[in-house]
C-alpha cells in the first residue's frame, strides 16, 4: 500500500550522529506569465525542534504545531500567530505528550493526526505499531479540564473490519470522520457513532489511490495515480465525491499525488518532488477549473558550509561540515479565506555529534505564502 507524499518523510534517526553532506540538485523555476502567483510573504525561525503535524484553528489565525526533538521524543505543543510568526504564550503540554514517546508509538503525518473537534478541543491520534491500535490524546483547549488519553477497543475493531492497514486511516479536519482503505473501496466512518457513512468504490484497487477529506468534511478527495507502474511518474487524477451519497462531483488532472485543496475548492496546492531526497521539492498552486499553475516555489536550500554551531556558538569552520539544504514538511495549511498557505518546515535534526557536545547546523521554519490571481 502506497503512503502519501513519501518525499515528506523524515530520513531516519542517525542525523545527529554523523554530519550530513547531501548533494542536492536544487531546481529554481523561473517566473511565468501564468496569471496565478504564489508569493512567499515571510519565513520564521521556529527553533531546533521538528514539526510532526499541525492544525489551524477555526479562525485561521493560529497554527498549532506538534513538535518533537527530531527523534520521536521530547514532544511539545506550540501555537503561532500566522500573521507575524509570533509564538503565543501557552502550556506546551509536555507532560501529557510524554505518552506519545515509545519505540512502538508513531504519528502518521499523512493521516491528519491532529485536528480541532467541533467543541474546539485539540485531538491527536497516534498508533501502536505492534498491534495497530489507535489512541487519542485530547487536549481540552476550549472545554477545560485535564488532558486525557483514550483507547477504544470497539473503535479499533471497527477500523480493522474495513481496512487491512487501519493505522493509515485518514481523519477529517474536525476528527469526526475517518476514511479507511479497503481492497477496492474507501469506507467513510463516523468516529463517535462507530458506523459506516459511505463506501466509495475505486476502479481496480485502492493500492494506488489516496483519500482525504475536504476542509469542511463534506466531500471525499481521492487521488489516483495515472501510471502506477512507473514510480517516476507522479501524474494523478483528483476525484471529488460528495458525502454521504458518494456521488462523483468533479475530477481534475494534477501533476502529483501530493495535493491540498483550498477551503473554497478553487485551488490545489501541489508538491512537485523527486523520490531522490534532496533533488526536488517545490510547491505550486493550480487553479482547478482553468488548469493554470503558478511558478514553483522551492522548498529546499543550497547546501552551505557550516562555520558556527547554531545551538552553542562553537567555531567549526575548519570541520568541512555542510548543511543538507533539505527540509521536509508534515502538511500544508490553507488560510480560511483561501488567500494563502502556511507551511511548517522541518530541518530534520541536521547536525553532528562530537564526544562531548552536539553541533546543530540549521533550524526549522514556518513559511507563509500569498496566492495572487494576477489575471
Amino acid at each position: 500500500m502506497l503512503r502519501k507524499y513519501a518525499q515528506h518523510q523524515r530520513p531516519g534517526f542517525a542525523l545527529l550522529i554523523v554530519s550530513l553532506v547531501v548533494s542536492a540538485s536544487i531546481r529554481t523555476s523561473g517566473a511565468q506569465d501564468s496569471g496565478l502567483n504564489l508569493i512567499q510573504m515571510a519565513e520564521y525561525n521556529i527553533g531546533f525542534d521538528c514539526p510532526v503535524t499541525s492544525a489551524m484553528d477555526s479562525t485561521g489565525t493560529t497554527l498549532w504545531v506538534l513538535m518533537d526533538n527530531c527523534f520521536q521524543s521530547g514532544y511539545s505543543l506550540r501555537a503561532y500567530d500566522v500573521t507575524d510568526g509570533t509564538r503565543l504564550t501557552m502550556d506546551d503540554y509536555a507532560e501529557i505528550l510524554s505518552s506519545l514517546v515509545g519505540i512502538d508509538n508513531y504519528i502518521d503525518p499523512f493521516s491528519r493526526p491532529m485536528g480541532f473537534t467541533p467543541a474546539g478541543d485539540l485531538s491527536i491520534h497516534y498508533t501502536n505499531s505492534e498491534n495497530s491500535e489507535t489512541s487519542t490524546l485530547l487536549i481540552p483547549l476550549a472545554s477545560g479540564g485535564a488532558a486525557t488519553t483514550e483507547t477504544s477497543a470497539s473503535y479499533n475493531a471497527l477500523l480493522a473490519q474495513y481496512s487491512e492497514f487501519p493505522e493509515f486511516s485518514v481523519y477529517s479536519p474536525d476528527h469526526t470522520r475517518v476514511v479507511a482503505a479497503g481492497g477496492t473501496s474507501f469506507h467513510v466512518l463516523d468516529v463517535q457513532a462507530e458506523a459506516e457513512i459511505a463506501e466509495i468504490h475505486v476502479e481496480g484497487s485502492t493500492d494506488y489511490a489516496l483519500a482525504s477529506f475536504s476542509m469542511d468534511g463534506e466531500r471525499l478527495e481521492v487521488i489516483r495515480f495515472n501510471n502506477p507502474e512507473d514510480m517516476n511518474d507522479y501524474a494523478s487524477t483528483l476525484l471529488i465525491y460528495s458525502l454521504p451519497d458518494g456521488a462523483l462531483l468533479k475530477q481534475y488532472q494534477v501533476p502529483s499525488s501530493a495535493v491540498w485543496i483550498s477551503p473554497d475548492e478553487r485551488y490545489a496546492a501541489v508538491q512537485l518532488f523527486s523520490n531522490d531526497i534532496g533533488e526536488q521539492s517545490e510547491l505550486v498552486v493550480i487553479d482547478l477549473e482553468t488548469g493554470v499553475s503558478s511558478p514553483a516555489a522551492n522548498l529546499l536550500e543550497d547546501p552551505a558550509a557550516v562555520s558556527t554551531c547554531l545551538n552553542n556558538g562553537h567555531d567549526v569552520s575548519d570541520s568541512g561540515f555542510m548543511t543538507s539544504g533539505y527540509f521536509s514538511f508534515p502538511d500544508v495549511q490553507w488560510l480560511a479565506d483561501s488567500s494563502g498557505l502556511v507551511v511548517p518546515l522541518s530541518y530534520n535534526g541536521d547536525g553532528a555529534a562530537g564526544d562531548t557536545s552536539v553541533c546543530i547546523f540549521n533550524y526549522s521554519r514556518l513559511r507563509t505564502y500569498r496566492v495572487e490571481d494576477a489575471g
